[in-house]
């Protein structure tokens, strides 16, 4: 069951950036989106506690890392990936963002003590070298930049990954969603208004985008992914997290007309290929 809830998590996070795509090309902006978004799933499962009259007592040792992690890991991994994606095609955005396990290998091993096989250590350089095929042959003209916030996406990724693990130990998924939201939502709007690029007046399509993006992306999909992190290890998730950029790529050329080349496939091929057998060696 845990892998199941991944999986399923990993599909609702692949179609958010086709999702995010399109709402971009009615003009609204990464914060704006980010912002609506995150406000409506917080209050959707705000409501649902408060009607179901579910009990919030959350343990007084991770309340402060919990809203410290909503207000800086959260915000700041989930924003460099989207305004990635203003630049950069969604297929090269999404499996360039999985590189991560990269990160949550090795901090699995130093913070978490989940062991990093002297055997993996040539599939995470297949990975490597991967990315760097898929980065030399995305068409983009702000390329350079769509690059940098992939890696700032794929290193705060990683934290919040090895944090969650820890963290959830000890706390219920719908508990630590009822923090984390409200918290990431309020930065999201703080940073909008103080870069000026706020901008509520939309198409009701871009609006019916943006609230599904936010029950897919932003309610369902990180509780299942708590719950799937409480009872497997942080690796693991991430390797069945693989589902996410095949996902993205599919629906990217079927819907986008996302040109694929040759060497781009290949890299991508690579990427999800040494992350897949990554996580067939772990369950072994």
């Amino acid at each position: 069951m845990p892998s199941l809830f991944i999986l399923i998590a990993a599909v609702f996070y692949g179609i958010s950036p086709i999702i995010a795509k399109a709402v971009y090309g009615f003009g609204v902006t990464p914060l704006t989106l980010l912002a609506l978004r995150s406000t409506f799933a917080a209050a959707c499962l705000w409501a649902g506690l408060i009607a179901t009259r579910t009990p919030f007592h959350p343990p007084r040792s991770s309340l402060v890392p919990l809203i410290v992690m909503g207000s800086t890991l959260i915000p700041v991994q989930v924003f460099a990936y989207f305004q990635a994606l203003a630049y950069l095609p969604a297929s090269s955005a999404s499996v360039l963002s999985y590189t991560y396990p990269i990160h949550v290998a090795w901090m699995g091993w130093w913070f978490l003590g989940e062991r990093v096989r002297p055997d993996e250590l040539g599939l995470l350089a297949g990975v490597i070298a991967g990315a760097l095929l898929v980065a030399g042959q995305t068409p983009a003209a702000a390329h350079g930049l769509g690059l940098v916030m992939l890696a700032v996406a794929t290193l705060t990724s990683a934290v919040f990954m090895v944090a969650a693990r820890r963290i959830v130990r000890d706390v219920l998924p719908i508990t630590a969603m009822a923090i984390l939201g409200p918290t990431s939502a309020a930065m999201y709007w703080a940073a909008a208004l103080a870069a000026g690029q706020l901008t509520l007046a939309m198409p009701v399509p871009a609006f019916a985008a943006v609230l599904g993006i936010a029950l897919l992306a932003n309610l369902i999909a990180p509780i299942l992914l708590l719950s799937g992190l409480r009872a497997m290890p942080a690796v693991r998730a991430a390797m069945l997290g693989t589902l996410e950029p095949v996902v993205t790529v599919t629906l990217s050329v079927l819907l986008l007309g996302d040109a694929m080349t040759p060497l781009r496939g290949l890299g991508i091929a690579i990427v999800l290929g040494a992350i897949t057998i990554l996580h067939m060696r772990r369950s072994a």
